[in-house]
This record gives C-alpha cells, sequence and structure tokens, in this order.
C-alpha cells in the first residue's frame, strides 16, 4: 500500500481530561506519514499542560490561540492541511487501532471518493464501552430527505475537498458539520467502510445534547441555505420532505412546548404525506418511548 500523507486535525476546548489518551491514539496508528496539528481553542484548563508532554514529537504541531469557537479554530486548521488526505478527531474522541492505514487503504482504492466514514464504538465518559454502532450505507437522497447526516466520527476526507467545497460555516454553531457533509456531498461520492475504527464519547455538556429554541431554528436555516445553492434535479425534487423533517427535528430539540407543537404543523404542512410514510410513525415511536424512559 502507499502511504500518503494523512493531515490529522484536533480541535480543543477543555478536554483536557481527554486529550491525551485521544492524542496517543492518533500517534500509535502505525501509520508512517503523519501530520497531526492540534489547536488549543484558548482553554481554560490543563490543556496546555497536556500538549507539553507532546511538544518534542516531530510530526506534531500545537497551536493556541483566543477562544473562537470549533469551527472557526477547525477552518483554520483545515488552511494549515499539507496531507493528500486529512481528517477531524475530536479531543474526546480516541481513534482506534490502525484505522488512518485501513481508511487511508479504502481511499486509494476507490480514487473518486471524497469521503469515507466507518462503523464506530460509542463510549461513555470513563471511557467504558456503550455500543458498537454500524453507521448506514451512504446515499446522498436519503440524507437530504431526512435530514439525517449518515457520516460520522472517524471520516477521513481527500484534501481536494478544501479546494473544491471550501470551509465549515461558522453561522451554524449546532450544524456546522452537517452543512460540511451536504455540501461535500454536492461535489462528490462518499463511502461508507463497513469495519469499527473510530469511537464517540457520551459525556456531559456536549452541545449536541443541548436543547434549545435556536438550536431547532438553526435546522430551518440549514436546509433553506441547502437549496439555495445549485442542486441537482432529483435532490430538489425531495425538497419539501426534506424541510419537513427539518421541521420535525427541530420538534424534537426545541425546549419549549408551543414551538414544538408548532414544528410539526410545519412539518405536516409543507409536506402532508409524511403522515403516510412508515418513517414517520417509527420516529414518533421512537421519540415517545425516548420521553418516558428518560
Amino acid at each position: 500500500m502507499t502511504c500518503p500523507t494523512v493531515t490529522v486535525l484536533t480541535p480543543a476546548y477543555n478536554c483536557a481530561g481527554f486529550l491525551g489518551q485521544t492524542m496517543r491514539s492518533v500517534l500509535g496508528q502505525c501509520y508512517p506519514n503523519l501530520e497531526y496539528i492540534v489547536l488549543d481553542d484558548g482553554s481554560t484548563d490543563d490543556t496546555q499542560e497536556i500538549l507539553s508532554r507532546f511538544r518534542n514529537i516531530p510530526v506534531v504541531t500545537l497551536l493556541s490561540h483566543s477562544n473562537m469557537g470549533e469551527h472557526r479554530t477547525i477552518n483554520k486548521g483545515l488552511q494549515m492541511v499539507a496531507g493528500k488526505y486529512f481528517m477531524i478527531v475530536n479531543a474526546d474522541d480516541p481513534l482506534l487501532p490502525f484505522a488512518i492505514p485501513r481508511l487511508v487503504e479504502f481511499m486509494e482504492g476507490h480514487p473518486s471518493v471524497l469521503c469515507a466514514y466507518p462503523d464506530i464504538k460509542t463510549i461513555n465518559e470513563d471511557g467504558s464501552l456503550h455500543a458498537y454502532v454500524k453507521r448506514p450505507e451512504y446515499n446522498f437522497k436519503f440524507m437530504v430527505r431526512h435530514h439525517y447526516c449518515l457520516p460520522s466520527v472517524g471520516a477521513i476526507f481527500r484534501s481536494d475537498v478544501i479546494r473544491s467545497v471550501g470551509y465549515r460555516d461558522p453561522q451554524f454553531r449546532w450544524t456546522s458539520d452537517f452543512d460540511y457533509w451536504l455540501r461535500i456531498g454536492l461535489a462528490g461520492d462518499m463511502c461508507h467502510v463497513p469495519e469499527t475504527l473510530a469511537t464517540w464519547r457520551h459525556s456531559n455538556g456536549q452541545l449536541s445534547a443541548d436543547r434549545s429554541n435556536d438550536r431547532a431554528a438553526e435546522r430551518e436555516r440549514l436546509v433553506t441555505k441547502f437549496y439555495s445553492l445549485d442542486v441537482p434535479p432529483e435532490i430538489h425534487a425531495v425538497k419539501a420532505e426534506a424541510f419537513s423533517w427539518a421541521y420535525l427535528v427541530a420538534a424534537q430539540i426545541s425546549s419549549d412546548w408551543q414551538d414544538r407543537a408548532g414544528y410539526i404543523r410545519q412539518a405536516l404542512a409543507v409536506y402532508p404525506r409524511q403522515l403516510l410514510g412508515l418513517e414517520f410513525w417509527d420516529a414518533l415511536r421512537k421519540y415517545a418511548t425516548w420521553r418516558l424512559t428518560r
């Protein structure tokens, strides 16, 4: 197998308790051509003390700046990518052994694929196993229709993505990564790699657990932006369904019951056939179960 350079970016903000483990997981990949950039986004915990342990490793570049948010921090790192491929590895989500060699091998064998994503292992805050998660096969139309991000952590990208798609959009606080995936989907193919190669950690205070009206409203803005782009006819044909599912997701994450009810009304108004779909009733069942057992 050829071993082109892979640039790994880790944005870090107050994750000192997990950062060392994550950095060791990247550096222990047994991959010869690695460039590792860690960007401290103005942490106020012991992040700098953790980083000092890695300061003399040749492949590691350590950067610090005043706090400007995850997405601007990632964009700063993307501007520095020099490898043929890049990955974004969150400070609390360590890679599993041989993730990088296996993903590079896949990408080298599929030159038309812009991004590949593996199955994942979810872990608890203490690192213990939570669950094994098999990611769905890639289907861009499904991702748009159901407002559902098929790829997840552990993804590898061709650096050509930066030139063709650009950077994260910091106007989105909660969905900037999903916006990026959607724009990549317009640019070319992505693919699922059926191997468990990465982790995602459940931890207190995660942005993904935030329930707020602002987060809910961002879902509609995301779809509005997406459909302002040059989308192909088959994707434009599912616009109503895409907005409907965005409203349903917004209803789930809104903090106000009146807003939740309003989002559900909007979902059914923009796409009345939603009521005929098994996916709608299955989603409603799962949400009701979650509310009753939480």
